[in-house]
């Protein structure tokens, strides 16, 4: 499910030293993903949500945390749990606190979304499924794995909107401990098969060479929220809506299509993978790190993104900009792009969100993949 969290206000004076807690969580989160999500089939392959960073953004405000910079598109249920409802009676029913949590990570599409609670170490997780099993969680038939009823049923009579272990229409949600992270899933065998020791998303050199070149473009920033993305990303198709016209008139609608295919017509080289990150630090901004054969497609890359830019990311995502390479894993190299916007804005970062935004559209866009 995708999900645009929005609440109400956003403080954005917090200073630079306090947000640049780095790249450490979202390591730490791709360190525990499994590999195998790097072959799913959608662009987007996982989202991921820095609760430290969110939680400065918000400090001194009367909401916290304050939900509505983050735009993502994985289904992380205890995330979207949190924005509806008050911490304290969110923390009654989570097993842990607001402020032991480093971050949320998540992949998948529902029925078979998988999210990893951040937490400080791995006896944070331990003590975290044990006190799921003082609230009623039982094991549930997979090596380590407790839940809290059968899976995928529909039951109105628990539905809560406070409890970050119930979905929207009362189902039950599935806990296993991996190293320093709680994994939730809507059945027990995600649940377990992400918990098994396997090759993490951080170990992939693509992976590893798009953290190179974020840890370069990223500076003294925190990552409030970033979303991993394969090549599939940059393949978006002709936007159907393109041949509906509200008026029936067909010129209206070639000139629509004709208009979309030239866009597609255009682009950049091809990719491996990479990473987008929303910034915040002293001035909002987007980092773009993506992985390629070698420096030279990297910096044409980078050079024609930064070109793209500025035609078509939007009025309210224009800022400086900086195109760079960095040397990465196994002889791969990363495309690197920053763009820092001139004033922060309340609500989504405008420069990320016209990255996220295209996709969700299924409209081309600067990572759009070309053959110019």
């Amino acid at each position: 499910m995708r999900q645009h969290l929005i609440a109400t206000s956003l403080l954005l004076s917090i200073s630079a030293p306090a947000m640049a807690q780095g790249l450490d969580n979202l390591r730490d989160g791709l360190d525990h993903l499994p590999a195998s999500v790097l072959s799913q089939q959608q662009g987007d392959v996982a989202y991921f949500i820095d609760m430290q960073v969110l939680g400065d953004l918000s400090a001194g405000s009367d909401t916290t945390p304050t939900f509505s910079r983050l735009m993502f598109g994985a289904d992380i249920n205890a995330l979207a749990s949190l924005a509806r409802t008050e911490p304290a009676a969110w923390e009654s029913k989570a097993g842990t606190s607001q402020e032991a949590l480093r971050y949320f990570i998540g992949y998948g599409r529902t029925p078979n979304s998988v999210s990893f609670w951040g937490l400080a170490d791995d006896a944070a997780a331990t003590d975290m499924i044990a006190n799921l099993g003082a609230l009623g969680f039982e094991a549930a038939g997979a090596p380590g794995v407790i839940g809290n009823g059968e899976p995928m049923k529909f039951d109105p009579q628990k539905r809560d909107a406070s409890d970050p272990w119930r979905t929207m229409v009362g189902a039950a949600q599935f806990a296993a401990a991996k190293g320093s992270a709680v994994i939730q899933a809507q059945n027990p065998q995600d649940a377990a098969l992400a918990a098994a020791e396997q090759p993490s998303v951080g170990e992939n050199p693509i992976v590893q060479t798009a953290l190179t070149g974020l840890e370069q473009t990223v500076g003294d920033a925190g990552i409030v929220q970033a979303v991993v993305i394969s090549p599939v990303f940059g393949l978006t198709g002709l936007d159907p809506s393109a041949l509906l016209s509200s008026s029936g008139d067909m010129t209206e609608t070639r000139q629509n299509i004709e208009a979309q295919m030239a866009e597609l017509g255009s682009g950049i080289p091809p990719y491996l993978g990479g990473i987008v990150a929303d910034l915040e630090g002293e001035q909002q901004g987007v980092g773009i790190a993506l992985a390629y054969p070698d420096c030279t497609i990297a910096q044409q890359a980078a050079d024609l993104i930064a070109e793209r830019w500025v035609g078509m990311a939007g009025e309210d995502a224009q800022g400086e900009i900086t195109a760079a390479t960095a040397e990465g894993e196994e002889g791969l190299c990363a495309a690197t792009v920053n763009v820092t916007l001139e004033a922060a804005t309340a609500g989504p970062n405008p420069a990320y969100r016209s990255v996220i935004d295209r996709h969700f559209r299924s409209e081309a866009g600067v990572l759009q993949i070309g053959t110019d």
